[in-house]
C-alpha cells in the first residue's frame, strides 16, 4: 500500500542557505573554483567535504520540515543542479528520500576530477517527473520549493510551486511566495497541497 500522497522537491542549493548558493559556498570554503568542471575537485577528500558540510550554518527548520513532510504523506526530495555528493550528504543528514546532482567519481576516499556515474538528471523538471513517476504520484500532487532563476521550470512543473525568499523573477514563476528565516515557514503552503490531494 502506498503511504504517501505526493512529493516535495527542495532546491537545496538556493533554499538551505539564505542569500547564498550552497554548492558555490562549499566550493569556496574548499578553495575550489565555482564552475561546472569536475576537474577542480581532483584530490579533494570526501572527509574534507563532509567536514565543511557539517560546519555550515544552514537555515533553521530543515529537519523539522522534512519530518513534517514524511508525517503528512509528502516525500521530501533534495533537488540540485550542483554536485551530487553535497546533495547526498544533505539527504542523509536531514532525511530526504533521494537527491539529484552532478556526479563526481571517487577513488580511495578522494575525488578524481572526473564526472561520476550513473549520470543523474541535471534538468530539475525531468528529474521531478521521473521521481514522481517512480513514487506513483502525478506532478500535480507535488510541490517544489525554490529561489534560484534556474528553479523556474521546476516550480512551473508541479502542482504547488513555492518561491522561498526569492527574487521577483522567480516569484513570477511560482504559484505562491513565502518569506522567512526558517524553512518551516513553507509548511502552511504545503498543507494546502495535502488538503487538495487527499
Amino acid at each position: 500500500m502506498v503511504d504517501h500522497i505526493g512529493a516535495v522537491f527542495f532546491s537545496v542549493d538556493c533554499v538551505l542557505m539564505q542569500g547564498r548558493n550552497l554548492s558555490r559556498h562549499v566550493e569556496e570554503r574548499l578553495g575550489l573554483r565555482a564552475d561546472p568542471d569536475p576537474a577542480h575537485w581532483a584530490g579533494v577528500s570526501e572527509k574534507a567535504l563532509r567536514a565543511e558540510l557539517e560546519d555550515l550554518a544552514l537555515l533553521p527548520g530543515v529537519q523539522e520540515t522534512t519530518d513534517w513532510c514524511w508525517r503528512s504523506g509528502l516525500v521530501p526530495v533534495a533537488s540540485s543542479l550542483g554536485w551530487a555528493p553535497i546533495a547526498a550528504h544533505l539527504a542523509e543528514r536531514f532525511g530526504f528520500h533521494s537527491y539529484a546532482g552532478r556526479p563526481l567519481e571517487t577513488r580511495a576516499g578522494r575525488f578524481t576530477g572526473r564526472a561520476g556515474t550513473p549520470h543523474k538528471d541535471l534538468d530539475q523538471r525531468a528529474f521531478a517527473a521521473r521521481r514522481a513517476g517512480e513514487l506513483g504520484v502525478p506532478l500535480t500532487a507535488c510541490a517544489a520549493v525554490g529561489a534560484c532563476p534556474d528553479d523556474g521550470p521546476l516550480l512551473d512543473a508541479v502542482g504547488v510551486g513555492i518561491a522561498f525568499n526569492a527574487p521577483d523573477d522567480v516569484r513570477a514563476l511560482a504559484s505562491t511566495a513565502v518569506e522567512g528565516d526558517d524553512l518551516r515557514t513553507v509548511i502552511p503552503a504545503l498543507e494546502g497541497l495535502t488538503a487538495r490531494v487527499q
